[in-house]
């Protein structure tokens, strides 16, 4: 059986094992700063040795994240990087880590294209970027199955949750951003949080309609946390309260008058 160190008072500008077994592991990478831009949080997963990136954030947190990688892994041992959509706050540092490293970009087939735009060229990397499917997919890494999950237009047009079978956490990108006032990497009073959410959801998601259609995928998942890509990781006692949160909140063509 693995362990959990999910509490209120990890601090959000370090990084943190969050889950633990002798044969995986999932990190948090200390990428909140509380700067005036927008803080990201970055993850790691290790199975079997080798490293899933999630979301490694822009140009600025890369020397960050690489040097807290290095705590776990060998950065050369990293062989996905993910990106659950295109924005620079998500995919800034893909170039760095397209010379760091051999691994495949993870990222949905409408952004392959735009991938380039960030400074290097796909046709002289051979397979280097691994498109998803509108309908996402399942990917076995080391001894857990990464389940990508569409939640498309929450907010971008091509945008993915991924479920990690062993750790039964849900990274879910841009689905529980919140503009917080200090750095939080745990909620602890998700009334409060709820708050935080909900003017950033409302301009940034598509369509109540949206949202239910993700809902239904994921409500019967066995989940620990919600582990967004912006604002605080929603454990297992307020995953209902969020789901309730999203289901009842009408968000951007709902709101055109």
């Amino acid at each position: 059986m693995g362990e959990y160190f999910i509490s209120t008072d990890l601090d959000p500008r370090k990084d943190h094992i969050l889950y633990r077994d002798d044969e995986h592991m999932v990190v948090y990478l200390g990428t909140q700063e509380g700067a005036r831009d927008v803080d990201v949080n970055s993850y790691l997963i290790v199975s079997g040795g080798k490293g899933f990136l999630l979301d490694p954030g822009g140009y600025k947190v890369f020397p960050k994240v690489l040097g807290n990688i290095s705590k776990y892994i060998d950065p050369r041992d990293v062989k996905y990087v993910y990106f659950c959509h295109q924005d620079p706050d998500v995919a800034g540092s893909a170039p760095l880590w397209v010379e760091m490293t051999t691994a495949k970009l993870i990222i949905h087939w409408l952004w392959e294209r735009f991938l380039p735009h960030f400074g290097f060229d796909i046709s002289k990397k051979g397979s280097l970027i691994h498109p998803l499917g509108d309908e996402g997919e399942k990917i076995n890494f080391g001894v857990t199955t990464l389940e990508f999950i569409p939640a498309h237009f929450l907010h971008s047009p091509g945008h993915f949750t991924i479920y990690d079978h062993r750790s039964k956490f849900l990274f879910t990108g841009d689905i529980g951003i919140a503009l917080l006032d200090k750095p939080t990497l745990v909620v602890e009073n998700m009334s409060r949080h709820i708050q935080a959410m909900k003017p950033v959801h409302e301009r940034l998601m598509a369509s109540n309609k949206a949202i239910k259609l993700w809902l239904r995928r994921v409500e019967g998942l066995d989940i620990e946390a919600i582990l967004p890509q912006h604002g605080a990781i929603i454990p297992k006692k307020h995953v209902k309260s969020f789901f309730n949160f999203l289901s009842n909140l009408k968000v951007g063509v709902d709101l055109l008058d």
